[in-house]
């Protein structure tokens, strides 16, 4: 779908799942420490293309690297509030509809 990004950091395969397919659910990365995605970014900036593209949650093996990088792309702007505010929407409403909170 996306020749140049792999489908976790690909607006182009993210806005295929939310406008063609209309999918409302939640979408996830697969593991931003790979060796596969290290391939297609700049030292420290997958998690941040990975919610730019439309991701909801993110999954690593590199947690600490990531959430400060979050952190950062946060307080610098480059990340919004709306595209958080977004995400976190639909993992609470699927956390509820799925019985996890009450």
């Amino acid at each position: 779908m996306d020749e140049n990004t792999p489908a976790s950091l690909s607006s182009k395969v993210v806005g295929e799942l939310r406008n063609k397919l209309a999918f409302t659910g939640i979408i996830m990365t697969d593991d931003l420490a790979m060796d596969a995605v290290k391939e297609y970014v700049d030292a420290g900036n997958a998690a941040t293309m990975a919610i730019k593209a439309g991701n909801d949650m993110i999954i690593t093996s590199d947690f600490i690297s990531m959430k400060n990088e979050l952190l950062k792309s946060i307080e610098e702007g480059t990340i919004t509030e709306d595209e958080l505010n977004t995400a976190v929407t639909r993992v609470i409403a699927w956390k509820y509809y799925s019985g996890i909170l009450k």
